[in-house]
């Protein structure tokens, strides 16, 4: 068993106080709420010692002189992604042989620890320049008149997370105990859909590969008919990212005919798109309940994606200006989005 927090100084007084006065451990004990084997051991180290307080030079001893330790911090701040064993060798060079657990041990007394590293779409300095241009021209612009639109693909046993089991040491593989896995996800559906702050428009599942042609047609068959169930009114706009059939020439002649008015929007930036948030929320409720074929997994996905509370939607789009807020933080940078 570890050692447990110490008692304040206050408390530890207050314990030998009673004891000069004349009460028993189980008196003092049942009077501070502590138990007998505590009130024991603060009266004998304060017989041995004489006081309540700790002395100096308690606890471990550091066997990095300071300098070594900071030396270390620099390096490992400015080249995060060194290993243990690395830096372990860095230190050896130097002139001090430690071992890997201390090495951690200095790294998390200084409040560093080995952690994950976020995936991020690669940004070059011309699509943090634009990132950062867009930010500072939409900050004040009414969200609500915005169509959010995307593409994204569903695997029908695509679920990535960790799931804990109880069972024993001998019974990790039992059938039970096992979560099954196949190859390529099972199968997929590619789904497009659109929303805005007032609810979910249009669902649609994608067949085959999707071609500017194919998307144009989505875009003929849904974009107005959500627009108009969800009562946009006549000067919404609509958002696409830039994906190639979105940007061919087609599409954009499509769009132009149809008086469609687009959002100017940054290259490489899914975090400035809410609707990747409800994606996530799309997948998860599906997941749940467990698709069997593609067809469920269509007709769920259809299912859950108008279960979808409205409080989900007008949220996303209220607290827009919150991802333009990181996106300036960061001066274009990836963002927590």
């Amino acid at each position: 068993m570890g050692k447990t927090k110490e008692h304040s100084i206050q408390v530890r007084q207050m314990c030998v106080d009673l004891h000069r006065s004349g009460n028993g451990y189980k008196k003092i004990a049942t009077h501070l709420h502590l138990s007998v084997s505590t009130v024991r051991g603060i009266i004998k180290k304060f017989k041995t010692t004489g006081t309540v307080v700790n002395k100096s030079g308690r606890g471990r001893k550091f066997i990095l002189p300071p300098r070594t330790v900071r030396r270390m911090i620099r390096e490992i701040k400015s080249s995060p992604k060194l290993t243990v064993t690395e830096l372990q060798q860095m230190v050896a060079s130097w002139g001090h042989e430690v071992s890997k657990t201390t090495i951690r041990r200095y790294l998390h007394a200084n409040k560093l620890f080995g952690r994950h590293a976020r995936k991020k779409p690669f940004l070059t300095h011309n699509h943090k320049r634009k990132r950062l241009e867009f930010a500072k021209q939409y900050w004040d612009f009414n969200w609500d008149r915005v169509l959010w639109s995307d593409e994204t693909k569903i695997e029908l046993f695509g679920n990535k997370c960790c799931k804990w089991v109880w069972r024993n040491t001998r019974a990790e593989y039992a059938e039970k105990h096992l979560m099954p896995t196949v190859k390529y996800g099972g199968g997929s559906v590619m789904l497009w859909a659109c929303f805005s702050s007032k609810g979910p428009g249009n669902l649609v599942r994608v067949h085959g590969i999707m071609n500017a042609l194919k998307y144009q047609d989505i875009l003929k068959q849904n974009l107005v008919a959500s627009a108009r169930k969800l009562k946009m009114g006549r000067h919404w706009v609509f958002q696409q990212d830039n994906d190639p059939k979105h940007m061919a020439r087609s599409t954009q002649k499509w769009l132009t005919t149809h008086r469609i008015k687009l959002l100017p929007w940054p290259s490489q930036s899914p975090d400035l798109n809410p609707i990747e948030n409800l994606w996530g929320e799309l997948k998860r409720r599906v997941q749940r309940r467990g698709p069997r074929s593609l067809d469920d997994l269509e007709r769920l996905c259809k299912e859950e994606w108008s279960n979808i509370p409205l409080s989900v939607f007008s949220h996303l789009v209220k607290h827009y200006r919150r991802r333009l807020g990181a996106v300036l933080l960061a001066k274009g940078g990836c963002t927590k989005y």
